[in-house]
């Protein structure tokens, strides 16, 4: 079995290499929202990104408003600022950050899947976009990114693992972001939709 760590780092590695600018083929989850209201400070101007990561979507083909608030599944090309997407689908939300995110408490992170599947949870201290592996969307900080857990998904297709937040005041505010890997019945790496929560006091 791969480590967690030596799976993230051989993930991750590459994106330091990726050129700004270059057209790079990508594939990724996560809900469709309105750029203007998304609190995307680096994408203005964009009428449609993905939900917590803020990553800007654009099309001159498709009708990316008719996604709009929902789940999806993207492929296209990423140019170092923007994904021209060039297929869109409605897909299961395959990741979310659950649990009683008060300080002294805990968040719950868990990846969705089919039962057997294998899955790396992840949790970071912010939110980007990169294309590490293959056409793989990572959309957390890879320098703040920390594999939380590896293991199979269950029999109800979920792979849970707790993040303990300190009983310490200095947290509350903070927001922590999650996204899972999962490897599938037939060896093919997929990354799932990001999200987010904040530490309430």
């Amino acid at each position: 079995m791969i480590a967690p760590r030596t799976l993230l780092t051989a993930l991750l590695a590459p994106a330091f290499g990726v050129a700004l600018g270059a057209q790079v083929a990508v594939q990724l989850r996560g809900e469709l929202t309105d750029g203007s209201a998304s609190g995307c400070y680096y994408c203005p101007g964009f009428a449609h990104v993905i939900k917590v990561s803020g990553v800007p979507l654009q099309s001159s083909t498709l009708n990316l408003a008719a996604f709009m608030d929902q789940q999806v599944y993207v492929q296209g090309t990423w140019d170092g600022s923007r994904v021209t997407v060039s297929s869109i689908s409605l897909t299961p939300e395959s990741f979310s950050v659950s649990g009683n995110g008060s300080i002294g408490n805990r968040f719950r992170l868990i990846s969705h899947g089919q039962p057997g599947e294998l899955a790396l949870n992840v949790v970071a201290l912010g939110a980007s976009f990169s294309v590490p592996y293959l056409d793989l969307g990572f959309q957390l900080d890879p320098l703040t990114s920390v594999v939380q857990g590896m293991g199979p998904l269950n029999g109800a297709g979920e792979f849970k693992t707790d993040l303990d937040i300190p009983n310490d005041p200095g947290f509350v505010g903070l927001r922590v972001f999650g996204q899972g890997v999962i490897l599938d019945a037939g060896g093919n790496l997929l990354t799932t939709n990001p999200d987010a929560k904040q530490i309430t006091p």
